[in-house]
C-alpha cells in the first residue's frame, strides 16, 4: 500500500509522540521487547495490522469515533478484515467470555487497549486478573502480538482497582515478548500537568481530547493511532 507523504506538521506531531515515548520507561521497555520479536520475524506494520481483533470497552467499540486501533488498521487493511468484540460499559471479565478460539485463529494481532477499564471500578479484582491471564494465554498460544493499555484515572474516586490492574498489566506485558503497552496513564498525567496536548501544531485541552470525560474525540483517536504506529516503527528498525 502506498502511503501519502508526511507533511511537516505531521512530522512534528510524530516527533512529539516519540519524545513522549522516550520519556516513558514503560513504553520504552515494551517497545524494546517487541523490537526483538519484530527483528526476528521481520514483521511489518502492514502485516501486523492486516487482520486485527479489537476488544475491550466503549473506546474499542467505536463510541464517539473509531478506536485508535481501527483508525490505524484502516490505513493498512480493509474494514471487512477488522474484527471487533467490544462492549460499552462492560468489564474485561465479561468481555472475555465472548471471545472464543475461532475468533482468534485467523487474526494477525490483538488490540485490547481498554480491556480492563471498567474492571478498575469493581470491588473484587480476582476475576479481572483471570480475564487478563486468559487473553494473554490465548495470544501466547497462537503467537499473536497483543496491544494493552494502561488504565488512566478518568473516574476519580471510583477506580479502586486501577493501581493493582495497572501493575498486573505492566507485569504481564513485560513477560510476553510479543506484547506492547500504550502509556495512557503517563499521557493523561502529562496533559493534566501541561493543560493541553499539542497535535499537529494545535493545542487541545482535556475537554477537547475527551469531551465527555470517557470517550475520545477524532483528533485524540488519530493521535493515539499515530502513537501506535510510532511504537511499531521504532520496533521495526
Amino acid at each position: 500500500m502506498i502511503m501519502p507523504p508526511v507533511m511537516h506538521h505531521e512530522r512534528d506531531s510524530l516527533m512529539n509522540i516519540i519524545n513522549l515515548l522516550k520519556s516513558t520507561a514503560i513504553a520504552a521497555t515494551a517497545a524494546a521487547s517487541f523490537h526483538t520479536a519484530a527483528q526476528a520475524s521481520s514483521i511489518s506494520p502492514a502485516t501486523l495490522l492486516e487482520k486485527p481483533l479489537i476488544t475491550g470497552a466503549s473506546v474499542s467499540a467505536d463510541w464517539s469515533t473509531s478506536s485508535p486501533g481501527k483508525t490505524l488498521a484502516l490505513r493498512y487493511t480493509d474494514k471487512s478484515k477488522i474484527r471487533t468484540i467490544a462492549f460499552g460499559g462492560r468489564p474485561g471479565r465479561d468481555v472475555i467470555k465472548e471471545i472464543s478460539p475461532k475468533h482468534l485463529e485467523d487474526r494477525s494481532i490483538i488490540m485490547a487497549v481498554d480491556f480492563l477499564f471498567w474492571d478498575s471500578t469493581l470491588s473484587e479484582v480476582g476475576p479481572s486478573l483471570k480475564a487478563l491471564d486468559s487473553i494473554m494465554s490465548q495470544a501466547s498460544r497462537l503467537g499473536l502480538p497483543i496491544v494493552l493499555g494502561e488504565i488512566p484515572e478518568l473516574l476519580p474516586g471510583r477506580q479502586v482497582q486501577r493501581t493493582k490492574l495497572n501493575q498486573e498489566i505492566k507485569r504481564k506485558c513485560a513477560s510476553y515478548k510479543d506484547c506492547f503497552l500504550m502509556p495512557f496513564d503517563q499521557l493523561h498525567r502529562q496533559v493534566l500537568k501541561d493543560g493541553y496536548l499539542e497535535i499537529k501544531g494545535k493545542r487541545y485541552t482535556m475537554k477537547d481530547l475527551v469531551p465527555d470525560g470517557l470517550h475520545l474525540s477524532v483528533p485524540t483517536s488519530e493521535y493515539l493511532a499515530d502513537m501506535m504506529l510510532a511504537i511499531l516503527s521504532r520496533q521495526s528498525k
